[in-house]
């Protein structure tokens, strides 16, 4: 099996249940967002690689994932998204994006044991703020149970001062991730080293 990596790992291994194509087989826009991508983190992250078979498909969802956690834009804090993320994936079972977003969060939140203990299971932190907790129960809800989110969740929302859009915006990364982690489930995407660093 072939991999794909600007940074190849020392001893070559499997990180996904399909071919892992090489970085010139990809569509340009798509070795742009890996090279762009490696160069911010330091490395290649394995979803990407591995998601990578996707081709054209995989570069719109990156142009549509990446912007969602942007340090530097959206309507709700960085922090707020990471947690969203963070909760959802642990929700749907994702072990590759709950490791990832252990760390993404932990950073956020200043906190790094904190991080990793949301993403283990939200519910066992007293810590949490109560806006901490309502995104936390929220973002669950909407992994789990989409049909069950009521008017009175979205009040809920809204008394922690969240606009509509910033409604939008959490119901948008909470979204995404269930896509993002359905992928790297499928593909049984291995964890990069950098998660145990």
């Amino acid at each position: 099996m072939s991999e794909a990596t600007l940074t190849k790992p020392a001893a070559a291994q499997s990180i996904s249940r399909l071919r892992v194509p090489e970085v010139e087989e990809l569509p340009t826009g798509l070795q742009k967002q890996i090279a762009d991508l490696t160069r911010q983190l330091g490395y290649t992250p394995n979803w990407l690689r591995a998601l990578a078979i996707g081709g054209a498909h995989t570069e719109r969802f990156v142009d549509y994932l990446l912007p969602l956690l942007d340090r530097n834009s959206g309507l709700l804090t960085y922090a707020d998204r990471e947690l969203l993320a963070t909760v959802a994936s642990g929700e749907n079972g994702c072990s590759y994006c709950r490791l990832n977003h252990a760390g993404s969060l932990g950073e956020a939140l200043g906190d790094r044991r904190l991080g990793t203990r949301i993403a283990l299971d939200y519910r066992e932190v007293r810590e949490l703020t109560q806006r901490q907790r309502v995104l936390s129960e929220f973002a669950s809800k909407l992994s789990l149970h989409p049909n069950e989110v009521t008017d009175a969740d979205i009040e809920g929302l809204r008394a922690l001062g969240l606009s509509d859009e910033e409604i939008f915006e959490a119901v948008h990364v909470v979204s995404s991730f269930a896509a993002a982690n359905r992928f790297t489930i499928f593909l049984q995407v291995t964890p990069d080293d950098q998660f145990f660093g």
